[in-house]
């Protein structure tokens, strides 16, 4: 149990809130797996703050974008600790 939240708790502080990973490979179009995290006491909580921070982040940094794809939002949580991702591509 302890192990589990100290690793959560990692996690969480490594990603620390919404990053990009770099591109995946694909031919004409650049794709992205964009995530977001959130702590809080009820794991419901947590699951709409990671959702809330993941549609921000893709609303304010990648809106610049023109012919965008981009996947379902899927949530994750290990306890409190939530992370809400999804495939952004560009063509």
């Amino acid at each position: 149990m302890g192990r589990l939240l100290i690793v959560s708790f990692v996690v969480a502080s490594i990603l620390g809130g919404a990053s990009v990973s770099q591109p995946a490979a694909a031919e004409d179009e650049e794709c992205y797996v964009v995530r977001a995290t959130a702590d809080a006491r009820n794991q419901n909580i947590a699951r709409d703050r990671a959702e809330r921070r993941l549609q921000t982040y893709i609303g304010r940094k990648l809106n610049a974008f023109t012919g965008k794809t981009i996947s379902p939002i899927r949530t994750t949580c290990i306890r409190n600790a939530c992370e809400a991702s999804a495939a952004f591509c560009r063509h």
